[in-house]
């Protein structure tokens, strides 16, 4: 890495959110999903079955930022793929995870910490505690700005 970006600090956030995002991608290319198709199995899992709560189109375009269209595509995609169901009901579609989209989502709990672990091998545990401190300060600094 060039020594002038070691200090850039919107480089090396960009940089090391595109790597925790090729690790995603690698875990979830094993069953034939894509980085965006994770976190909408995710959300519509956590959604059901965490929160009780029913999940339509509309939500996740509005969580993601999506377009109508956008949406539609990858979840039509994700029906096809057997990891997501589309039970039709008046207004609104509901979608839930399959039995299938459930095992995945199990398995890629059970890899987060592998993946957690290669995030933050060899820093202590009083060096971890700041890194959550720092980035969750960022955060807010960022949400609270214009």
């Amino acid at each position: 890495m060039n020594q002038n970006r070691r200090n850039d600090i919107i480089f090396l956030t960009k940089y090391l959110g595109k790597l925790v995002d090729k690790d995603f991608d690698y875990r979830l290319a094993k069953y034939d999903l894509t980085g965006q198709q994770g976190r909408i199995l995710f959300y519509i899992d956590k959604k059901t079955n965490c929160e009780k709560q029913e999940v339509h189109q509309n939500d996740i375009e509005q969580e993601y930022h999506l377009s109508k269209s956008t949406v539609s595509g990858i979840v039509k995609r994700m029906e096809k793929k057997g990891v997501i169901s589309i039970e039709k009901q008046h207004p609104y579609a509901v979608l839930k995870p399959t039995d299938a989209g459930e095992k995945i989502i199990e398995s890629l709990h059970l890899q987060k910490d592998d993946a957690v672990n290669k995030l933050l091998d060899g820093l202590s545990e009083n060096e971890k505690e700041q890194t959550c401190k720092l980035l969750n300060k960022l955060i807010e600094n960022m949400e609270g700005g214009n």
